[in-house]
């Protein structure tokens, strides 16, 4: 009975994170489409990422974003055909680079707690898309004015 709690704990922490990941990046969506220039460029763009946030050493938690016209979805599970980027991170880090405190640079060279680089991107199924993922930081980064 008792691993049995633990075991429900440790799920609702981890759909705690997700939600709270999931609702920070809506926001920062919203509040990145009050700046007209931001906007345009949300509305033109085309991406669709996996990201897996690392609770534990290669343990992982996914949610998946699409933006399409300016239509922005984001949701738990991953996409399992036609994605462009799959992005993994542990949650302090990828909160860190959401609010501005970790640019693109250290994010992508530096190692987060596991040893391993704080923001790890692999190809999609489209391909490698380098351009789109230069366009992350401008919608998921409350400082970061520029897409």
């Amino acid at each position: 009975m008792i691993g049995d709690d633990m075991k429900n704990m440790k799920e609702a922490q981890k759909n705690n994170v997700l939600s709270l990941f999931i609702r920070s990046l809506e926001a920062i969506v919203e509040e990145n489409r009050k700046n007209p220039k931001s906007a345009k460029k949300i509305n033109q763009l085309h991406l669709r990422i996996n990201f897996g946030l690392e609770i534990e050493e290669d343990a992982y938690i996914w949610f998946h974003f699409i933006c399409t016209s300016g239509k922005v979805e984001i949701e738990k599970g991953r996409l399992e055909d036609d994605y462009d980027l799959v992005i993994k991170s542990v949650p302090e880090d990828l909160m860190f680079f959401t609010n501005g405190e970790n640019s693109l640079f250290h994010m992508l060279f530096k190692k987060n707690k596991y040893g391993k680089r704080k923001l790890q991107i692999k190809k999609g199924t489209t391909g490698r898309n380098l351009k789109k993922l230069i366009k992350i930081p401008g919608i998921l980064s409350l400082d970061n004015g520029k897409i």
